[in-house]
């Protein structure tokens, strides 16, 4: 059984049931991994007014590094574009503007500073339900987020944190243990399509001055769909 396979067997709930009268904050690597993993929920979480904040650790530079494009700016504007979409407005969003690719070995003040203000974002909207990448995505990035979000937010009252994946869809060995839940995004699957569409220049649509990352179709296939997946991350 694959990751994919093990996931889409998971239960099926509700959004109500998942944040279980909580706000709910969104932790993104990269623009787009908020809309691939979880632009259902937010969907949802913004009309219902339950949506605390979403912050994007860095910029996503990294898909196309040796552009002259600003590539930094393009991806901020595709995030604030599909964040429209989904009915979030400027006041959701932080740019935290940490180095792409460079997750894993943040350290230092660096480092203090990044645990100091999610802590803080944290405690000031708890209760509050934290979804970031999943510890089981083959991403040094993602996996790094997970570890970051735990860490900033350890012995604090009413917070919760759970992972949604990207590339765990992928992953095609057995997976060790799978525990969480699949909610139901029906209502609100035409609405995260169009916000995926947003990201023209992960998606090959954007005329850039060189070659770079682009979103599997395989992948896209899993995250155009009916329901989500959220996580309980190991600890």
């Amino acid at each position: 059984m694959t990751y994919a396979q093990a996931m889409r067997q998971l239960p099926l709930a509700t959004p109500e049931t998942l944040l279980a009268h909580r706000g709910l904050i969104i932790v993104a690597p990269h623009p787009d991994d908020e809309t691939l993993g979880c632009g259902g929920l937010l969907a949802w979480a913004a009309r219902g007014d339950v949506l605390r904040h979403v912050v994007f650790l860095t910029n996503g530079e990294g898909s196309h590094p040796d552009t002259t494009r600003d590539i930094a700016a393009i991806r901020r504007g595709e995030a604030m574009l599909a964040a429209s979409h989904l009915g979030l407005t400027p006041a959701h969003l932080s740019f935290m503007g940490l180095p792409d690719t460079g997750l894993p070995a943040l350290g230092g003040e660096q480092r203090l500073w990044a645990t100091h203000w999610l802590r803080c974002l944290a405690a000031e909207r708890s209760p509050c339900l934290i979804v970031v990448t999943a510890d089981t995505d083959p991403h040094g990035d993602h996996r790094a987020a997970c570890a970051l979000i735990q860490e900033s937010t350890r012995g604090l009252p009413g917070v919760e944190v759970m992972t949604y994946p990207i590339w765990s869809w992928l992953l095609l060995d057995e997976p060790v243990a799978v525990n969480g839940m699949r909610i139901d995004i029906t209502a609100q699957r035409s609405i995260k399509a169009s916000a995926i569409e947003a990201y023209a220049s992960q998606q090959g649509r954007l005329s850039l001055d060189v070659d770079g990352f682009r979103i599997p179709e395989e992948l896209l296939r899993h995250v155009h769909a009916d329901t989500e997946v959220f996580l309980r991350p190991a600890v």
